[in-house]
């Protein structure tokens, strides 16, 4: 605990934040409305774009792209990245040199104010202004995912398409800058650099005088530019880390009260579930048992999971197709790409559980460790049935998870009668195509529909991998060189894209391809593309859309034709 002669680690009661964002104020009696919304891409040729008195608010995100965009008349470079925001009135050309693989995204929504408001009704009038205008500094991976959602070639609900809006918006909004300039240049480094140590030192006592003397402050001082940042005081600060992981501890394992009491730096298993309960509204012993209402996904295939058990997550990582839309979360899909989100998020929905892949632990416990415990669930030690099982035992969905697993072994014995009588015993290759290379898949990810579900066979490389290791575990995919398929073959080829808009330049690039021609499935017309966005979840609910589609695939015989 910290010791210090003025702090005591007494209970902490929270504290709300109940101040209200600057986009809340300004949309408030505000609709929304998108008008368009394109994405153009071009490939090593000039491109001129002009509008000399732009309709509509539009946003525009340029990704690689070189070239020039001149407002009003006055003439800006653009390299690479770039986001900009006008309001109607504005005067926009763009031009750009010659490409590698650009994509240019235009969106123009209308915003309608409410000039008059009674119970009776409304008036409503075009709101031609905002706060935020020219050029966005980011986050660039975030607007990316949701100018590609607003412009996706499948037509988005107008529901889902508010939603989107709102939160580009909302990414385009500047962070509120925080207060204690004197500090201002090192903010950053001295506030994560005593963050660090209270998460690394947890277990242990901290005084507030060490945390000081890192952050070179005084003590007081610290203390006070600690809170104004974080909205909780030190004391509060570590308090609620220790806690977290107490409940994760008590969620996850079967240790005493006592072990879990030291783990997290409490030598008296008493005190420390008076000071539980104080924080947790439950004794430690009862804890485990209580039903978590308020969860966070910050995994889109647990986002699925939590959905195929009947939980709608308060806020979530999104991806592919789902019952419900929660709130969406700006994370990274990758362990090595940023985090965006900010804190405020999770403090508004409140969580009482935070899920998450091992590839997100570390950053989400840096960013949000003392926001809500943090279960994390492995991705590669267990298929996504035992992700399902593990998911389900920790909100208590056991029933649940096994009604669905009946169902689908159901449906899943239909799917193959219907590919038998079509198909036969035919051999199947489930391949990706990304900037990193053809990937030909085994029975994880994109191909467990095609071998688990409808028990296709694979290539006999991919056959001879799977030899000895469990389903779905163990081997996942692997590299491939066009050309070179001894082992690779196949009857079926099915092949996953970014955007199925490219379907028909690839299909004929492919047949086109001596390397590729010379493969079995090319040669007689039978491949298959399927979208990538739509594939790439492994998760119950949509492995069960994905059966859907397979079957129509392979029933109907599409191919090149």
């Amino acid at each position: 605990m910290i010791s210090h002669s003025n702090a005591v680690d007494s209970p902490d009661h929270g504290q709300e934040v109940s101040e209200r964002q600057g986009l809340e104020l300004f949309l408030e009696d505000t609709l929304l409305e998108l008008h368009q919304a394109d994405l153009i891409r071009f490939d090593d040729k000039e491109w001129y774009w002009s509008k000399p008195d732009i309709a509509h608010h539009t946003f525009i995100y340029m990704h690689k792209f070189t070239g020039k965009l001149m407002m009003n008349g006055t003439e800006h470079p653009v390299n690479r990245k770039s986001a900009f925001l006008c309001t109607p009135g504005t005067a926009l050309e763009l031009s750009s040199d010659a490409g590698n693989e650009t994509e240019l995204y235009i969106i123009s929504y209308d915003l309608f104010r409410a000039a008059e408001k009674t119970d009776e009704r409304r008036i409503y009038e075009r709101e031609q202004n905002f706060p935020v205008t020219g050029w966005i500094q980011g986050p660039y991976y975030g607007i990316q995912r949701i100018a590609a959602q607003l412009t996706a070639e499948t037509g988005q609900p107008a529901h889902k398409k508010k939603l989107l809006m709102t939160e580009l918006l909302t990414t385009l909004w500047p962070q509120e800058i925080q207060t204690g300039t004197e500090a201002h240049g090192d903010a950053n480094q001295w506030l994560q650099l005593t963050m660090q140590y209270m998460r690394d030192n947890y277990m242990h006592e901290i005084k507030l005088e060490k945390l000081a003397e890192l952050a070179g402050m005084h003590p007081s001082y610290y203390s006070q530019l600690f809170k104004s940042r974080m909205h909780k005081n030190p004391i509060e600060y570590l308090t609620h880390l220790r806690m977290n992981r107490a409940k994760e501890l008590l969620m996850a394992s079967d240790m005493r009260i006592r072990d879990v009491a030291r783990s997290v730096g409490y030598r008296d298993e008493f005190y420390f579930s008076r000071r539980f309960r104080n924080h947790a509204g439950y004794a430690p012993t009862t804890y485990a048992k209580q039903v978590h209402r308020n969860i966070v996904s910050l995994s889109y295939p647990y986002t699925d999971h939590l959905m195929t058990l009947g939980i709608t997550p308060c806020a979530a990582q999104i991806q592919g197709h789902l019952p419900h839309i929660p709130k969406s979360l700006t994370l990274p899909f990758h362990a090595y790409e940023p985090w965006e989100q900010g804190r405020q998020a999770f403090l508004e929905v409140n969580p009482d559980l935070i899920l998450t892949k091992d590839n997100a632990a570390a950053k989400a416990m840096e960013h949000i460790g003392d926001v809500a415990p943090i279960i994390t669930i492995p991705w590669n030690q267990t298929d996504m049935f035992g992700h399902l099982h593990t998911i389900a035992s920790i909100v208590d969905r056991t029933q649940a998870a096994n009604d669905w697993l009946e169902r689908h072994e159901r449906k899943a014995e239909r799917a193959r009668k219907k590919i038998r009588e079509t198909v036969g015993q035919a051999t199947v290759a489930v391949c990706t195509l990304t900037a990193k290379g053809p990937r030909m898949y085994s029975t994880r990810n994109f191909g467990h529909v095609f071998y688990r579900s409808l028990e296709l066979n694979p290539p006999e490389r991919i056959q001879s991998e799977l030899a000895g290791k469990p389903p779905g575990v163990g081997f996942n995919w692997m590299s491939i060189t066009p050309g070179e398929w001894d082992g690779l073959e196949a009857d079926i080829l099915l092949l996953a894209v970014p955007s199925l808009k490219e379907r028909e330049s690839l299909l004929q690039q492919i047949t086109a391809d001596p390397l590729w021609n010379q493969y079995p499935a090319v040669r007689n017309g039978r491949v298959h593309i399927i979208n990538w966005n739509s594939w790439v979840v492994y998760a119950p609910y949509s492995i069960n859309i994905q059966l859907d589609e397979a079957v129509t695939l392979l029933t109907n015989k599409l191919s090149f034709m």
